[in-house]
């Protein structure tokens, strides 16, 4: 059976896309070695499932389905910027992603849970939702991106997220392309 990677997302709308895109582009004029990720990318991971059997989709379908069965639309806001682990040793810069009424951090887990049961091994380490800008290459010239990305107030505004999908990931040279093989409401209650 064929294999193929997986993860589910919320995309973002053209609007946020057009914020981070000019974030990047301000972050690219300080120069250092970050590979930066293209905007239209740029998705909300709730689950990084990996490379799974072709035949599994439906099950997992299912599980999200299940997840999401009592979580309402939700609003999300883009704001500020960081970078993991931290900005000593950054591998990772990120903008902030801020849902107050608790509902995506319940999305996630309930998502854990729900895969679990189909025999998907659970995320050890805590939700932190955020969306990736760029992967540090190496630490030389990053000195000038560290300090821009630690003085900006990004404001990206928010979005109403109310339709999970199902992505497919396929590993290029040019970069990763994305496939939607599946879509979930969320409740409208």
């Amino acid at each position: 059976m064929a294999k193929i990677r997986i993860f589910i997302a919320f995309e973002l709308p053209e609007a946020q896309k057009a914020s981070l895109r000019n974030l990047q582009s301000e972050l690219k004029k300080q120069g250092g070695n970050v590979r930066w990720v293209r905007p239209e990318g740029i998705h909300l991971t709730l689950k990084f499932l990996g490379d799974v059997d072709e035949n599994q989709i439906d099950e997992i379908d299912t599980a999200t389905k299940n997840a999401a069965n009592d979580i309402a639309a939700m609003k999300i806001q883009i704001k500020g910027t960081g970078a993991f682990p931290n900005f000593r040793r950054p591998r990772v810069f990120w903008v902030g992603v801020n849902e107050p009424s608790g509902n995506l951090s319940a999305l996630a887990d309930e998502i854990e849970e729900q895969l679990a049961q189909v025999g998907f091994q659970k995320e050890q380490r805590a939700f932190k939702p955020h969306l990736t800008l760029g992967r540090v290459k190496d630490s030389r010239g990053l000195d000038t991106v560290i300090k821009h990305i630690q003085t900006e107030e990004f404001d990206g505004g928010s979005f109403t997220a109310h339709k999970l999908v199902l992505m497919q990931s396929q590993l290029k040279p040019t970069g990763a392309e994305y496939t939607p093989l599946r879509t979930i409401e969320l409740a409208t209650h």
